[in-house]
């Protein structure tokens, strides 16, 4: 991100993909068994608040996982000829519900096969659940909107421990720090200002004041207001 922020020239800035419709679900690139969910809110944080442009992929607000596609429903012309690199698993069905074809079509069947964890990830399911990937994803959309530091703010980067990625988003007197913390342990996070937690994606972490430093759990991040 370093690297980008000092390419690219004055009154421009990048566009962030976590995920498309040509490489495998960012989940199922990067995520294990025990912080799948953790890591998804991470990733969320980290895509709505640096400097740019983010885009959504479908599916990624509910924390989709690529889809397990039998060799005679293979669609991609591409997996075709080499099943190693096929795009389709990235490319099922939109995940509404836990009922026929996951609320997608009333057809007896898709081009594709819906992925296999339909009935436990979905909208219906998540939408009323507030410790959910898709709340999660309503929270940091709703805040991003109110705060001018995230939506027109510059980026700076700060030191942290290693496994962390630490960054400040300043506008107009408002300054917002994002701390987040890659690692399975936690880390101790200085600050260079003193101001108080306001969104986490530790759904037990409660908004509070911090000071001059604070510790992160594991595969979570925070926001935190400046002083």
């Amino acid at each position: 991100v370093d690297e980008i922020e000092r390419l690219w020239p004055v009154a421009a800035q990048p566009t962030y993909v976590l995920s498309n419709h040509d490489v495998p679900r960012h989940r199922s690139r990067f995520d294990d068994p025990v912080h799948g969910a953790a890591h998804a809110r991470l990733a969320a944080l980290m895509l709505l608040t640096l400097r740019g442009t983010p885009f959504l992929y479908y599916g990624e607000e509910i924390g989709m996982l690529d889809g397990m596609i039998p060799t005679e429903r293979v669609c991609d012309p591409v997996g075709k000829r080499f099943p190693a690199v096929g795009r389709d698993p990235e490319r099922t069905p939109m995940q509404w519900d836990a009922g026929h074809m996951a609320g997608f079509t009333t057809a007896a069947d898709a081009w594709l096969p819906i992925a296999p964890d339909f009935e436990s990830v979905n909208v219906a399911r998540q939408a009323t659940d507030p410790r959910s990937v898709l709340s999660f994803y309503r929270r940091i959309i709703w805040y991003r909107k109110q705060s001018a530091a995230l939506r027109r703010g510059n980026y700076r980067p700060l030191d942290g421990p290693p496994d962390t990625f630490i960054f400040l988003r300043q506008h107009e007197g408002e300054r917002r720090l994002v701390a987040l913390n890659f690692a399975a342990e936690q880390r101790t996070v200085p600050l260079p200002a003193p101001g108080h937690i306001v969104l986490s994606t530790d759904c037990e972490r409660q908004p509070g004041p911090v000071t001059d430093v604070f510790e992160l759990g594991p595969s979570e991040g925070v926001i935190g207001a400046l002083d």
